[in-house]
C-alpha cells in the first residue's frame, strides 16, 4: 500500500521522457530544397521535409500563436497491422510520439484555434484522454463520425466490419471558436442524407439579406414565468412605425396603434408562460434584428439570421470516402503513389467551416498533401488566401512499393509533386491565388 493519492488521468511507460522531448532544445535548421520549391519569391505557403518533431520545434519560434487550424492524421494502429515505424507500435510507444508532438502543436494554435486529429477505433478512447491532457478536457470540442467505407472492412479476427472512422475536434480555447458553419448548398449537395430541410425564403432590409427560422420565444418549457420571470413580458408593436415598447406581464396598458404579443402559453402543469429568448434591453436595443409577422390584432416575432446560406456542421460525415480520396489522386495522376489518403471534400469541409481570409492551416503528418491539395480547393471556391505548412518525414519508399515504381524516392516527394500538380489544375480552371510553396528541409 503507498499513501499517494488516487488521480484520474492516462500514464503510460516513457510518458514524463515523451514530454521532456518537447522542451529539449533543438540543434536542427531549415534549410532550403534546391529545384523543388512552387514560386518561391511570392508564396506564403511552406512544405517542410524530415522529422516533424524537430520541424514543430522549428515553428514554436516562428509561427507560435499562429494557426488556425490544425489537422493531422498521424500512423496508428489499423487493427492488421501498424502503419509506420516500428518502434512506435502498440499503445504506450504511440502515445509517446504523439505527447511530444501534441503539446508544441498546442503552443502553435492561436487563442481562437482548433485541431482536428483522423484516429481509428483501436487508438481513440487513449487520444481522447491525451487530448484532454494537453488542451484541457473542456477544449476536447467533439468526435465527429466519418464514414469512410460504407462497404465495411474486416478489422482483427471478428465482431463486425468496419465503416467509420472518427476525427476527434479540440481547440485552444473553446469558448473563442464558435459554430462551425458550411454553406448550406454545399453541404446539401456533398450529403443529402445528413443535410436536409426547406430552403428559406430569402429577403432583405436596410441591413442586407435574411431569413427567418425560429421564433424568439424559448422553445425549452424549463424556461418559464417561474425561472426566469424578468423574461416573461409583453412586447408591444406598431406596424406603421415599426416602433416596440415593452410592459410588464400585468401591465394591461395599451398604446394607439400597437399591437401586442404575450409570450407562448407553457403547457407543463402549474406554469402559463414561455420565457422569451432575449431580454427587454435586447429587443428595444436590436429590433431591426427581428421580423414581426403581424396576424390579426397580434403578431409572431422571429429572429433575423444573416448567414443566409449558412448550416451548421453535424458530428457525422458520410459521402467523402476512402474511394473518393482515391480519386483525387487518380484525376491528378497519382493513384498508385499514396495507399491511404484522405478525401479532398472531406479536409475542404472541416477547413471551410473553421477557417477564412489568410488563416494558417497546419499538418504535421501531411502524408500525400490532402490538407495542401483542399486549402488551394477552398480558397478557389470562396476566394480566400489561406496559407499552409506540411511536414512529412522524408521516408523512403520501399523499393517494391508502387510509389517507388512511379518515381518517387520518398514520401515528402509523393506530398510535393501532389501540390503542384494540383495547382496547376486550380489554375486551368481560373484560380488566380497562391499555389506555390518553398519546398524546406529538417537539418540536423
Amino acid at each position: 500500500m503507498t499513501d499517494q493519492p488516487e488521480v484520474y488521468g492516462l500514464t503510460w511507460p516513457g510518458k514524463r521522457a515523451a514530454a521532456a522531448s518537447a522542451e529539449e532544445p533543438t540543434t536542427a535548421t531549415l534549410q532550403a530544397l534546391a529545384g523543388e520549391s512552387v514560386d518561391p519569391r511570392s508564396t506564403a505557403n511552406l512544405f517542410i521535409a524530415g522529422d516533424n518533431l524537430e520541424a514543430l520545434k522549428l515553428l514554436r519560434t516562428s509561427h507560435a500563436g499562429q494557426v488556425k487550424l490544425i489537422y493531422v492524421d498521424p500512423p496508428y494502429n489499423t487493427g492488421s497491422e501498424f502503419i509506420y515505424a516500428d518502434k512506435f507500435a502498440g499503445h504506450a510507444a504511440w502515445l509517446s510520439m504523439m505527447y511530444p508532438r501534441l503539446l508544441l502543436a498546442r503552443d502553435l494554435l492561436r487563442e481562437d484555434g482548433v485541431g482536428f486529429v483522423s484516429i481509428d477505433g483501436n487508438q481513440v478512447a487513449q487520444l481522447q484522454i491525451l487530448l484532454a491532457e494537453v488542451f484541457g478536457e473542456e477544449n476536447v470540442v467533439a468526435t465527429i463520425v466519418w464514414v469512410s467505407n460504407l462497404k465495411g472492412r474486416q478489422l482483427g479476427d471478428g465482431g463486425p466490419a468496419g465503416t467509420h472512422e472518427y476525427i476527434l475536434c479540440f481547440a485552444r480555447d473553446r469558448k473563442r471558436i464558435g459554430a462551425f458553419r458550411g454553406s448550406a448548398a454545399e453541404l446539401k449537395a456533398l450529403m443529402p442524407a445528413v443535410y436536409k430541410g426547406p430552403a428559406y425564403e430569402v429577403k432583405e432590409d436596410a441591413k442586407g439579406p435574411y431569413v427567418t427560422k425560429n421564433e424568439l420565444y424559448n422553445t425549452n418549457s424549463k424556461f418559464n414565468d417561474r425561472t426566469a420571470p424578468s423574461m416573461v413580458f409583453r412586447i408591444h408593436y406598431n406596424p406603421s412605425t415599426a416602433e416596440v415598447r415593452i410592459t410588464d406581464l400585468d401591465d394591461e396598458t395599451t398604446y394607439p396603434g400597437f399591437l401586442v404579443a404575450m409570450p407562448h402559453p407553457n403547457a407543463r402543469p402549474g406554469l402559463a408562460w414561455h420565457a422569451w429568448r432575449w431580454s427587454r434591453a435586447k429587443i428595444l436595443a436590436e429590433h431591426d434584428e427581428l421580423e414581426f409577422e403581424v396576424t390579426g390584432e397580434t403578431f409572431r416575432v422571429r429572429t433575423k439570421i444573416r448567414d443566409v446560406d449558412g448550416m451548421t456542421l453535424k458530428d457525422l460525415v458520410i459521402g467523402p470516402s476512402t474511394a473518393t480520396a482515391q480519386t483525387d489522386l487518380e484525376e491528378l495522376g497519382l493513384r498508385r503513389a499514396f495507399e491511404t489518403p484522405k478525401p479532398v471534400a472531406l479536409l475542404e469541409l472541416l477547413i471551410g467551416a473553421c477557417t477564412s481570409g489568410d488563416d494558417l492551416v497546419l499538418d504535421f503528418f501531411a502524408g500525400s498533401a490532402t490538407t495542401a491539395h483542399a486549402v488551394l480547393a477552398r480558397n478557389h471556391r470562396d476566394g480566400g488566401g489561406r496559407r499552409f505548412v506540411m511536414v512529412q518525414l522524408d521516408e523512403e519508399c520501399a523499393s517494391t512499393s508502387a510509389a517507388a515504381e512511379e518515381g518517387f524516392a520518398t514520401i515528402d516527394a509523393i506530398g510535393r509533386e501532389r501540390v503542384r500538380r494540383a495547382g496547376a489544375a486550380l489554375r486551368a480552371d481560373g484560380f488566380a491565388g497562391d499555389v506555390g510553396f518553398k519546398a524546406l528541409r529538417v537539418r540536423s
